[in-house]
């Protein structure tokens, strides 16, 4: 797992102030609003490769409340006209337990579908799209999906649960092999440092075209800019907290048999998460513990 850089900027001729589209205010702002639909569908059909004619984004007016939150995670959740339900998410921490993050909330995105009384023939296929600002796995493709398979007899359980993860650091070293595929523009649109390189992107793509007018009108809303450098802010104070944890945890536990040592490490990372006001959704990211753990330690741990 490699260190991603950040904050990620957009470096501008002039030194006029661009949003980078990595940063999840900015990605959310972008692809979470109603009004930029045709944007939206655009980077979905050329991601996910299925067919889009419509989409409901789920809570689209929450993102300046959420984004106050030192916590939040700014996901964006989307009905598709065929029902199929999508969760988007930009992540630039590189948190130890994100994979199980990841499954966390597809699960509960698919179980919200349905109440006690209903049929199960009522849930619909669900996918997480997740595009990291670092590198997960040691393998060369940037873009993998997982599903419920038989990897003995080779043989698909079901494709109602799926998950893609795209490692954008790859970026650089496929461009060039795969200059027809319709996910390279909207990536390379993404993953830009520079005006020109937003530019560049832009020519590929009608619709990258659009949302690169849509950021820069963005970018001169005065709130929106202050609010995009308080995510920065808030995300390097908890990384900062989620670091010092660790090292805590790590201190006490290292005296310990390996095994012990480490479930100690966790436990005591938590603990001090918990000290440290961080809600449990962090933790769970920080330690890979469960939230009923959590929840556990929390009412172990007197108030002072």
């Amino acid at each position: 797992m490699t260190k991603r850089n950040f904050p990620p900027t957009i470096t501008t001729p002039d030194g006029s102030f661009i949003m980078s589209p990595k940063n999840d205010f900015a990605f959310r702002l972008l692809f979470g609003d109603e009004k930029n639909k045709e944007i939206t569908i655009s980077f979905l059909r050329a991601m996910l490769k299925i067919p889009v004619k419509d989409i409901t984004i789920k809570d689209p007016f929450l993102l300046k409340q959420v984004a106050g939150d030192k916590t939040g995670i700014l996901d964006i959740r989307i009905v598709l006209d065929s029902g199929v339900q999508v969760d988007v998410e930009i992540q630039l921490s590189d948190h130890p337990a994100i994979k199980e993050r990841v499954l966390f909330y597809l699960s509960k995105l698919y179980t919200s579908q349905i109440s006690s009384a209903e049929d199960y023939r009522v849930l619909k296929r669900t996918i997480s799209l997740v595009i990291l600002d670092y590198t997960l796995f040691e393998v060369e493709p940037m873009h993998t999906t997982y599903r419920f398979y038989d990897r003995k007899n080779e043989i698909e359980l079901t494709d109602v649960l799926e998950v893609h993860i795209v490692e954008l650091p790859k970026l650089n070293n496929i461009i060039s092999q795969h200059k027809n595929n319709p996910e390279i523009p909207w990536l390379m649109f993404l993953n830009a440092g520079t005006e020109e390189e937003l530019k560049m992107a832009a020519k590929a793509e009608p619709k990258i075209s659009k949302a690169f007018d849509r950021l820069v009108e963005m970018s001169d809303d005065e709130e929106n800019r202050r609010l995009y450098e308080e995510r920065i802010t808030q995300i390097i104070e908890v990384d900062l907290k989620i670091e010092a944890a660790k090292k805590e945890g790590r201190e006490e536990g290292r005296e310990e048999g390996r095994e012990e040592g480490a479930i100690r490490e966790r436990i005591n990372t938590a603990k001090n998460l918990i000290l440290l006001g961080m809600d449990n959704e962090i933790i769970n990211k920080a330690t890979g513990l469960s939230p009923e753990k959590i929840t556990q330690l929390r009412s172990e741990i007197k108030p002072e």
